[in-house]
C-alpha cells in the first residue's frame, strides 16, 4: 500500500510540474510579411534565450519552462528564407533550431491576443563583411620546398595568394599575412587572424616528395586525429618553427571543445568541396581532404584550411602552377569554395 501511495504521489507531483509548463501549440509561416510564428497557449509569454551561429547560419531559440505539442515537429522548408526547422524537447524547455538560407536578417518579438512568438525575416541589403586571412606559406629566409628548375614554394605560394586576394576582396575583407618575400613565424600567422577576429583562415602551400611521380592537390583542415600521410605532411610544415627557433608544439589550440568540433566540421566540408572542384578544374590528381595537426591552423581561433596546391617536385604539376593562368585558376577555385560557405 505504501508503495502504491508513493507512486501516486510521484504521478501527482509530476503532473503538477508538467501542467505549470507553458504549451507551445503550433509553428507556422506567413508570407507577407515573411515570418515564422509559434503560437503559445494562454497569456503568459515564456522567457527565451536566443543565439545565432554565423558560420552554420542557424538560429537557436530555447523557450524556458515550456513543453511542445505534437504539432511542433522538424520541418524541411522550400521557401526563400528558411531551409529547415529542428525541434528539441528538453525536460524543462523547448529548443528550436532555425537553419537560414543565405543573407537573411531576423528580428524576434512577442505579440499578444493571441500570444505568439514571431520571427520576422528579410534579405540582407548588404552582405556582412566577413574577414578572411590569406596566408602564403613560408617566405623570406624560409624558401619552403624547392622543385624543378629551382622553383621555390614561397614564391609560387605568394603569387597564388595575390590572385586569391583579388578574387576574395569582391565579397570579403581580406588580410594577407605577407604581401612580399618576408618571413612570418608559425605563431605569427594565426595571431594576425585572431587579432582581426577573422572568420576564416586559408594557407597556401605546394607539396613535395622524394619521388617525382607524386602529384596532385591535397586540402587539409585542423584535426587532433590524423592519418599517417597527413601526419608526415604536417610534420614537414611544422618543422619550419624548429628551423627558425620556434617550437610548433607550443602553438596552442585556443578554441574550446564545442568550437573545435564546429570549426572542424565547417573546415572539413569546405576542404572536401574544394579538393573536388580544384582537381577537376586544374586537371590534377585528387588526393583528397585530410585532417591534420598543422600548427598554423591549430593556432587560429576559427575554421580554416591549408591548401597544398600541387607538387613542386612533379613536372606536370609545376608546369601548370608556374603559369599565371593556372595560379589564377587555383585562386578562383579556393575563393569559390569559401564564398559558397559564407554566402
Amino acid at each position: 500500500m505504501r508503495k502504491i501511495n508513493l507512486i501516486l504521489l510521484f504521478f501527482i507531483l509530476t503532473t503538477i510540474g508538467f501542467s505549470n509548463q507553458i504549451l507551445l501549440k503550433n509553428l507556422r509561416f506567413n508570407g507577407n510579411p515573411p515570418q515564422m510564428v509559434i503560437d503559445v497557449e494562454g497569456n503568459v509569454k515564456p522567457k527565451y534565450n536566443i543565439s545565432y551561429d554565423e558560420h552554420n547560419r542557424y538560429l537557436f531559440v530555447e523557450f524556458l519552462n515550456t513543453r511542445a505539442s505534437s504539432n511542433l515537429k522538424d520541418r524541411i522548408m522550400n521557401g526563400s528564407y528558411v531551409k529547415n526547422i529542428k525541434i528539441r524537447k528538453y525536460s524543462n524547455s523547448t529548443g528550436v533550431f532555425i537553419f537560414f538560407k543565405n543573407n537573411i536578417n531576423y528580428s524576434a518579438r512577442y505579440w499578444s491576443n493571441p500570444t505568439r512568438f514571431v520571427l520576422n525575416f528579410d534579405k540582407n541589403k548588404a552582405k556582412k563583411e566577413y574577414t578572411i586571412i590569406v596566408d602564403a606559406g613560408h617566405g623570406g629566409k624560409d624558401p619552403g620546398s624547392t622543385g624543378f628548375n629551382r622553383y621555390h614554394e614561397k614564391d609560387l605560394a605568394l603569387r597564388i595568394t595575390k590572385y586569391l586576394k583579388t578574387s576574395l576582396q569582391k565579397d570579403f575583407n581580406v588580410i594577407m599575412t605577407r604581401n612580399n618575400d618576408s618571413f612570418i613565424s608559425l605563431s605569427g600567422r594565426p595571431n594576425i587572424g585572431n587579432k582581426a577576429k577573422a572568420d576564416f583562415f586559408v594557407s597556401v602551400h605546394l607539396n613535395a616528395n622524394n619521388s617525382s611521380k607524386a602529384s596532385g592537390a591535397d586540402i587539409f583542415y585542423f584535426s587532433r586525429t590524423e592519418s599517417d600521410y597527413a601526419k608526415k605532411v604536417a610534420a614537414f610544415e611544422n618543422s619550419v618553427g624548429n628551423k627558425f627557433g620556434e617550437n610548433a608544439d607550443d602553438i596552442t589550440l585556443i578554441m574550446g571543445q564545442l568550437f573545435y568540433k564546429k570549426n572542424k566540421e565547417v573546415s572539413a566540408k569546405i576542404a572536401q568541396n574544394l579538393v573536388n572542384s580544384y582537381s577537376k578544374r586544374l586537371r590534377m590528381r585528387n588526393r583528397g581532404a585530410h585532417g591534420a595537426n598543422f600548427a598554423v591552423l591549430r593556432g587560429f581561433d576559427g575554421p580554416g584550411i591549408l591548401v597544398e596546391a600541387g607538387f613542386i617536385t612533379n613536372s606536370s604539376d609545376i608546369s601548370k602552377l608556374k603559369q599565371s593562368k593556372y595560379q589564377k585558376l587555383a585562386a578562383d577555385e579556393i575563393a569559390k569554395a569559401i564564398k559558397q560557405h559564407f554566402y
